[in-house]
């Protein structure tokens, strides 16, 4: 109908106007021309066709996202109205991290993402972790940017001009600080404030050393980076003219990477651990040696239809995982010197995401410390990752898992976790919880409101959140475990329906961890 707007517009206002005076010309035109609009813009008079693209492109379900930081949240929110993939939300989300949430994430950052298609039967993970130079040196190759550019570049559907866009528009003009970029700023060590290099991050408008909750931080260079990404892509940040501006950065930053490092980069896509599990649900998580292979190991253990180990049970008397035969296999499971682990850091964040259709994506990122590096580039406003192998280096924790019915194409779990050495059995605890859990209303709110418990290796003390049944503490120190109370142990974000998606899109569940300030969303938001 578009084509025919011009004569159809010469007729009416013809017809309309005749030799009437110049008012009534004038609001005939108003009423002809509203008209016209709506007849040129969509199948009727009076409303345009709805398209993928527009916030109010879908009605109902639109799926679901659970992340650590609440501004990150709604962008991925906002992602899956315009009717993109759970792919499209998390790595519009990660982007959104850079500037919201740059302790644990970054476009200096590495991760890992496990991801799944149900249509086509398989799950796969995108490995991208910031790897050092040949020469060393105290900056890593900046990794987020390809990662997350080939996750949405296999499993997006939207352009990806618009996943760049909410992040590029939040470091232009500004955004609200949030409660958990407060967190983060004020319980990391050493101080931020001691760190001249992050001041450009945490400037209040008002003159403050850290912007308070609400104020609006703006990050002009940061905010140019995205602009290009978004015209150019992601080969642009390692390859064009944009990478050899990010090496410049590097270099003058003290990095030792050079620029052919930065062009060469690759991800690696993997095939994952597959954990089979309860009610034909098969779990995938990425074999990250101190995460996800042991969140899976955990799991196996600890629920009796595993294929490899049947002897434990999952459930103990009444509705709770047996605590006992979790606890027992901690020890097992890491076998680590509890004074070498992070624990409670903020150097990593996670997100989950399950969309209508059944798309599940749960990622882990980090700067290997919080706020890695502490090195900002001068132009580019990038804030460079930690190094692998400095103390507290949280990349051998990073867990992320899905869970899917592959014999109906079922879309079940999506789970991130973060936080350092606590992370991976944080997740599985959680997983079981839900699993136990799947007829209550929020089975993901009530699992990650369980007390936790971490154990490095078999002799080291059993570390309990407080709140844990009595009981179970007693059955634990008639085994000679010392149990201590510790404040937080991980943080989880959980995306979970019951019965599959899309099949049963009433199941479905989403739920960011209250240790944390994060934010979910799902069903009919």
């Amino acid at each position: 109908m578009a084509k025919y707007c011009p004569s159809k517009a010469g007729d009416l206002l013809q017809q309309g106007l005749g030799k009437h005076g110049r008012r009534i010309r004038q609001c005939t035109l108003l009423g002809m021309v509203a008209l016209i609009t709506a007849s040129c813009g969509g199948d009727s008079w009076f409303g345009a066709s709805k398209s993928a693209g527009r916030v109010d492109y879908m009605a109902g379900f639109r799926g679901g996202v659970a992340a650590d930081e609440p501004r990150a949240a709604m962008v991925a929110r906002d992602i899956l109205q315009n009717g993109g993939s759970a792919a499209d939300a998390v790595a519009a989300a990660a982007l959104t991290y850079a500037v919201t949430y740059p302790n644990g994430a970054g476009l200096g950052a590495g991760g890992v993402c496990v991801a799944s298609d149900v249509a086509l039967k398989k799950a796969e993970t995108i490995e991208f972790p910031a790897l050092p130079g040949k020469d060393g040196g105290p900056i890593p190759i900046p990794a987020l940017v390809r990662g997350i550019g080939l996750l949405q570049g296999k499993y997006g559907r939207l352009r990806w001009e618009a996943i760049v866009a909410p992040a590029e528009q939040l470091a232009r003009f500004g955004e609200a600080t949030s409660r958990a970029f407060i967190q983060a700023a004020v319980e990391v060590q050493p101080p931020v404030t001691s760190s001249p290099g992050l001041r450009p991050l945490f400037t209040s408008p008002s003159g403050g050393l850290i912007a308070q909750e609400g104020e609006r931080r703006v990050q002009p260079a940061l905010a140019s980076v995205l602009s290009r990404l978004r015209l150019t892509g992601p080969g642009e940040f390692y390859t064009g003219a944009l990478a050899r501006q990010v090496h410049a950065d590097i270099v003058a930053a003290g990095g030792k990477v050079t620029l052919e490092e930065l062009n060469t980069y690759a991800v690696a896509v993997n095939k994952p651990i597959e954990i089979p599990f309860e009610n034909s649900v098969v779990l995938y998580t990425p074999n990250t040696p101190a995460g996800g292979a042991v969140a899976a190991w955990l799991v196996e253990q600890t629920y009796d239809g595993g294929s490899f180990l049947r002897s434990s049970n999952l459930f103990g008397s009444g509705d709770s995982v047996r605590d006992d035969t979790f606890a027992a296999s901690l020890g097992q499971a890491y076998r680590s010197d509890p004074a070498t682990l992070p624990m409670n850091s903020f150097g990593s964040a996670s997100i989950a995401a399950i969309d209508r259709n059944g798309g599940t994506v749960a990622c882990a990122f980090t700067m290997g410390l919080a706020y890695g590096s502490r090195l900002v580039g001068r132009e580019t406003g990038i804030l460079f990752a930690a190094p692998p192998g400095v103390g507290g280096d949280e990349r051998p924790y990073l867990t992320a898992m899905i869970g899917t019915m592959p014999r109906i194409n079922q879309a079940v779990f999506a789970t991130g976790a973060s936080g350092g050495a606590p992370a991976a059995a944080a997740a599985a605890y959680s997983v079981l919880h839900t699993a136990l859990g799947k007829d209550k209303k929020d089975p993901t709110l009530s699992a990650l409101a369980q007390p936790r418990m971490f154990q490095a290796n078999p002799q080291s003390p059993l570390l309990v959140e407080p709140g844990m049944d009595p009981a179970n503490y007693k059955a634990m120190q008639q085994r000679g475990v010392t149990v201590n109370e510790m404040g937080q142990l991980g943080r989880v974000n959980m995306a979970y329906c019951g019965e599959g998606a899309p099949r049963d899109l009433t199941t479905c569940s989403f739920a960011n961890d209250r240790r944390g300030f994060g934010l979910s969303f799902g069903r009919n938001y």
